[in-house]
């Protein structure tokens, strides 16, 4: 049981730091083509990269705690 709880988290982890991420890519590629040039869009999504990041992290330290069930094949 701990493990499932331990696998959702994980895997929810995962999406919302993937679904963030996409969306700041998303807003710096749309906000770099609207200002002019030599100014940065990056630094008004900053938070938001940091959570993405922080979220992925999440994800990836819990994924170390997931048991792996490996099922052997007939050969």
């Amino acid at each position: 049981m701990k493990e499932k709880i331990i696998s959702y988290i994980s895997n929810g982890a995962l999406i919302i730091g993937a679904i963030i991420g996409i969306y700041v890519f998303v807003d710096v590629y749309i906000l770099k083509s609207r200002l002019p040039s030599g100014v940065c869009p990056v630094t008004s999504n900053k938070p938001l990269m940091y959570i993405a990041i922080a979220f992925l992290g999440i994800s990836l330290i819990l994924s170390f705690f997931e048991t792996k069930n490996k099922k052997k094949g007939n050969n």
